[in-house]
């Protein structure tokens, strides 16, 4: 048996959503409403609104949504799972790879489960979920494989640290410090845990890796995010307010993506000075370890 069979790819829910946006229906509705996907999906969404109460309104407004693209973006959903059907065994000889910037002892049992419609890509209760109708997909393919490893690396990671956050219980600007400081871990370690493969393959044109293979664009972003994290470090007591929680989309939206470039900046540092059993080791020992080997 080889390490990577412990990952198991499941298309079920792409399936029944497909047959949704071809022809909608209550019945199919109901199907897709119970389905693991769905209900992991649906209990992610709830770590940011709390007040989503109904799985089935929360599905029918995502496919939709999805529906009223029209043909041309079913089209392009059904050519990403094509490829990443054509290309599971270039996938999971990368999984394998990603052991070496994971600890020791972890074996993935796990599944990558594709979906449409919500975010890029999520980690939740041990399994991957990637978001095959995502536009980043639709204009490179190749990027299928390299966010699926991403969010297997954070099955990885959740195996040693609890993800389990809800933004009502945030506070004080510690429990918001803290809520960056596990982002930046988790992220930065899948980050950079993908970027020697990037490189092999010469597909670094995505984000976070032009900015990490620009000296110049890297300071600029690491500088950025140690100015919003010191604000932070400096004012534990105070409580959060709605205007904290904008720095979020800076932090992982789309434009300066923070906490994936300064994470896996301080990754490779570790990896540098330490070795990668100390980076490794950080997963074990939690954010806090992370940080302190950063700037030891």
């Amino acid at each position: 048996m080889k390490p990577s069979d412990g990952v198991k790819i499941d298309y079920s829910f792409t399936e029944l959503t497909l047959q949704y946006l071809t022809n909608p229906s209550e019945e199919l509705m109901l199907q897709i409403s119970k389905h693991i996907v769905a209900r992991k999906i649906f209990s992610n969404a709830q770590i940011s609104d709390p007040n989503l109460k109904d799985i089935k309104e929360f599905w029918k407004e995502i496919l939709d949504q999805e529906k009223n693209k029209g043909e041309d973006h079913l089209h392009k959903i059904k050519s990403c799972i094509a490829y990443v059907r054509d290309n599971t065994e270039s996938l999971l000889e990368h999984v394998n790879e990603i052991y070496s910037y994971l600890p020791g002892d972890f074996i993935f049992d796990c599944t990558l489960y594709l979906h449409i419609g919500y975010d890029i890509g999520i980690v939740a209760e041990g399994d991957a979920l990637l978001n095959v109708g995502h536009d980043i997909f639709q204009q490179n393919k190749r990027e299928l494989i390299y966010f699926a490893l991403h969010e297997l690396h954070h099955v990885g990671y959740t195996h040693y640290n609890d993800l389990e956050i809800s933004f009502s219980d945030i506070q004080t600007r510690d429990d918001f410090l803290k809520l960056i400081e596990k982002l930046t871990h988790l992220e930065g370690t899948a980050t950079y845990a993908i970027k020697e493969i990037r490189e092999r393959d010469n597909q670094l044109s995505f984000f976070d890796y032009e900015v990490l293979n620009n000296k110049e664009k890297r300071t600029e972003s690491v500088n950025e995010y140690i100015q919003i994290y010191d604000k932070y470090k400096y004012a534990k007591n105070l409580l959060v307010e709605d205007s904290d929680f904008e720095i979020l989309d800076i932090m992982f939206g789309m434009n300066k993506r923070l906490w994936y470039i300064t994470g896996a900046h301080m990754a490779e540092e570790i990896d540098k000075k330490l070795g990668r059993k100390e980076l490794n080791q950080t997963i074990i020992e939690g954010p806090e370890s992370f940080f302190e080997k950063y700037l030891c």
